[in-house]
């Protein structure tokens, strides 16, 4: 799978914080870290170092990623502090703070930017498709080979997606944008139940998929719509025990 990328196609990352109150996750404001653009004059002194700034802090954010993810490959996630995070990354402690408030929020930045790509993927599918079905086909359509980039988080994840505090935490920040996505294709609001109970199930679906992916590897793409496909067909009744009454294997 190619990542989302930002504007200059580099796949970094656009750091993130939870907006108060409601678990939202939304890019920072890289220079006052508010989520807005900030002014420049009219006469446009101000766009350039704004853009410099902007560049700077996308690379530090990236630094401490890739810095995070080399040391949970090595180990999980409990046994890595921020500060040697932030000393492999080349960056104080109190700079990691500026774009990750924990360490935990490290491993939702991959999961943050699949979603919101499938949410913008899902809102453009033909108007004919149902509402799951074109979630669905968005997670197919932008998902595929695994390069080098998704190894590393591979192999990080099978440190730590284990962790249930990453799982709960990867649901809660990706789960509004995908029930945002499926309210506007079934034309219901986001607190409506079908839409909140679909993108709290399809974001645990893609958090299993994805920590199976981690532990068996193969294809990410194949154990996503594995895991979509059995909620979108309700679950059914359950696999059948085998003669032993132990509770059959799909």
């Amino acid at each position: 799978m190619t990542p989302p990328v930002d504007a200059g196609g580099n796949s970094r990352i656009r750091p993130v914080e939870v907006a108060a109150g409601n678990d939202r996750v939304r890019p920072v404001d890289e220079t006052a870290g508010n989520g807005r653009v900030p002014p420049v004059d009219p006469a446009g002194n101000g766009r350039l170092s704004a853009t410099l700034a902007m560049r700077r802090r996308a690379m530090a954010a990236d630094l401490i990623e890739q810095a995070a993810l080399e040391l949970f490959t090595t180990r999980p996630m409990d046994e890595v502090t921020v500060e040697q995070i932030a000393a492999a990354a080349g960056v104080s402690v109190r700079s990691f703070y500026r774009y990750y408030p924990g360490k935990e929020m490290i491993l939702t930045a991959l999961p943050v930017r699949l979603a919101t790509a499938i949410a913008e993927e899902t809102a453009r599918r033909p108007p004919a498709e149902a509402p799951f079905a074109a979630l669905r086909n968005a997670v197919d359509a932008l998902t595929g080979e695994t390069n080098d980039y998704l190894r590393r988080w591979q192999r990080a994840m099978a440190h730590s997606y284990g962790n249930e505090r990453v799982q709960q935490l990867v649901v809660t920040v990706t789960s509004p944008m995908l029930t945002e996505a499926l309210a506007g294709r079934a034309g219901l609001a986001t607190d409506d139940l079908w839409p909140e109970l679909a993108g709290i199930s399809a974001a645990t679906a893609l958090v299993v998929g994805a920590r199976r992916w981690a532990a068996r590897r193969g294809s990410l793409r194949a154990h996503l719509m594995e895991a979509l496909d059995l909620l979108g067909g309700g679950l059914g009744p359950g696999p059948a025990p085998d003669v032993t009454g132990t509770p059959g294997r799909g």
